[in-house]
């Protein structure tokens, strides 16, 4: 017993204390909203939902010493923050220090904060993800993961957009399940362009080495992409369209497992400006669909 009492003391002396981490994540989104002020961009709120998500995925990264946007089960960002709920696009940056003997005063954690940050907006194109995640002019949130002991830091930026609004879909579903993807257009100045569904296989667990590897993130190629109904004509694609609307911006279709396999289904609502001709990604979920297995008797 004294032993797990001496490692549970010295857990405690390692871990962010709950007020200085939400102080160091403010300080943080001011210094975002500077950058995006200096680029004419309107700028984003804290979000505490995003936050959650990023912190947990921070957490993982210091406790198990890897950093990247996979974490062990070897979920990419948008399956980790549809699992906790969130139904926004999301864009992720991550920031990683390891020391040996960290400060860990309020003080010195901002100054390596800040240089994480300061690094995402030093980068040039065609080099500069990041940047452009933290300036892009129709994020509206943004959620800090700040995790850090004296072995180092761990940073997520992690920017929403929810210019959709989807109904909540179940997480884990089968072949045979039937749903139905349901939503509204938040923003009037929008309409729905579309809703693709994206296909990748099921997640498989990931170690350190593997971790190391991985470097920047997307959705997968492989995709069917399902537009709105038409009154009269075709599509180009010869098709008639499948999504039911309404004037008032709501949405609705049925959820097909179209490539008929187990893995991650991940809707994704493509919107444009009614000006436009440019579609842009408005909200994101993901649903792990396993095979269907009928009771053998």
């Amino acid at each position: 017993m004294p032993f797990l009492l001496l490692l549970f003391s010295l857990w405690l002396a390692q871990a962010a204390p709950a007020d200085t981490s939400r102080e160091l994540k403010l300080r943080l989104v001011e210094e975002i909203n500077r950058d995006r002020q200096a680029a004419g961009l309107q700028p984003v709120e804290y979000s505490e939902e995003l936050s959650r998500a990023a912190d947990a995925h921070c957490r993982e990264m210091l406790r198990e010493g890897y950093a990247s946007h996979w974490n062990l089960a070897g979920l990419k960002p948008y399956m980790r923050y549809a699992a906790a709920g969130i139904g926004d696009f999301t864009s992720e940056n991550v920031w990683s220090l390891w020391r040996s003997n960290l400060d860990t005063a309020p003080a010195s954690v901002w100054k390596e904060v800040l240089a994480g940050h300061r690094s995402f907006m030093a980068e040039r194109p065609p080099y500069d993800g990041h940047r452009r995640s933290i300036l892009t002019a129709r994020h509206t949130r943004v959620g800090i993961g700040l995790a850090f002991d004296r072995f180092g830091v761990r940073l997520i930026e992690v920017f929403g957009a929810r210019n959709a609004e989807l109904k909540p879909l179940p997480a884990r579903a089968t072949l045979a399940d039937k749903l139905r993807i349901e939503g509204r257009i938040a923003d009037r100045n929008l309409k729905l362009f579309g809703v693709a569904i994206y296909y990748e296989p099921l997640p498989q667990p990931m170690y350190r080495q593997d971790l190391a590897q991985t470097q920047s993130y997307g959705l997968p190629e492989e995709h069917e992409m399902e537009l709105p109904r038409l009154g009269n004509g075709m599509y180009s694609n010869g098709s008639a369209g499948s999504i039911d609307t309404d004037p008032a911006g709501e949405f609705s279709m049925p959820l097909r497992f179209w490539k008929k396999l187990p893995g991650v289904y991940t809707i994704g609502v493509w919107v444009q400006e009614k000006s436009a001709k440019e579609a842009l990604l408005g909200a994101m979920t993901s649903v792990v669909v396993e095979d269907y297995k009928p009771n053998s008797r």
